[in-house]
């Protein structure tokens, strides 16, 4: 593996400044990769299914006082069934689930 690919692990301990950074960097393959499994380790093993909700959920909730960035953090947090220990995750999951779909459905954001 090269050195410019991230580990999952890594991506969860990273500094956020840093995740940020190298989500703008990272390639769609690789972030899906790292969504998937942190998905996978907190029990969901339906990522389309997930997804779909997730951009369902941005098109309905025009407006409802949440950030387009809270919206899709509170749907990753009622789709997940293992509830996380790291307050930060759901917001790093969310990171790359918006740069996830801001790259394959631009017009969704």
């Amino acid at each position: 593996m090269p050195d410019n690919i991230l580990q999952t692990h890594d991506v969860i301990k990273i500094k956020e400044a840093e995740l940020v950074e190298k989500l703008k960097t990272m390639s769609l393959e690789e972030l899906e990769f790292h969504a998937l499994n942190i998905m996978k380790d907190m029990g969901a093993d339906r990522y389309p299914q997930i997804m779909t909700t997730v951009m369902q959920t941005l098109q309905e909730d025009q407006g409802e006082g949440y950030s387009r960035f809270e919206t899709v953090q509170n749907t990753l947090q009622n789709e997940l069934p293992n509830k996380a220990y790291m307050s930060d995750i759901y917001a790093r999951l969310a990171a790359m689930v918006m740069t996830i779909i801001s790259r394959k459905y631009a017009d969704l954001l």
